[in-house]
């Protein structure tokens, strides 16, 4: 897209869920983080509260580090339009979280 600078963010999702596309809207937000610890301990706080109910049930979810495209007037138009998957050149998952 551009020379711009890239930036590399942190999120976490539902783990084997099959999906296609991984940056497709579902209807729930991405909750992006700046670095991995605080992923990661989000990550742990959701799961302490899910667990904290006893009708609820901890479904396995991933850590995932993403790296975004360089920024640039193009990239952004394609955030907003076309939604976080134009704006991924690449992710990985770092953990799964059972």
């Amino acid at each position: 897209m551009s020379h711009g600078e890239t930036f590399t963010f942190y999120t976490y999702s539902t783990a084997g869920k099959g999906r296609d596309d991984r940056w497709a809207y579902t209807g729930i937000p991405e909750i992006f983080f700046h670095d991995e610890s605080s992923a990661r301990e989000a990550l742990h706080d959701l799961r302490a509260d899910v667990e904290s109910e006893p009708e609820n049930t901890w479904s396995p979810m991933q850590l995932e580090k993403i790296e975004t495209v360089p920024i640039s007037k193009k990239s952004i138009f394609a955030l907003l339009n076309e939604g976080a998957g134009a704006f991924v050149k690449s992710y990985e998952v770092i953990e799964i979280i059972y």
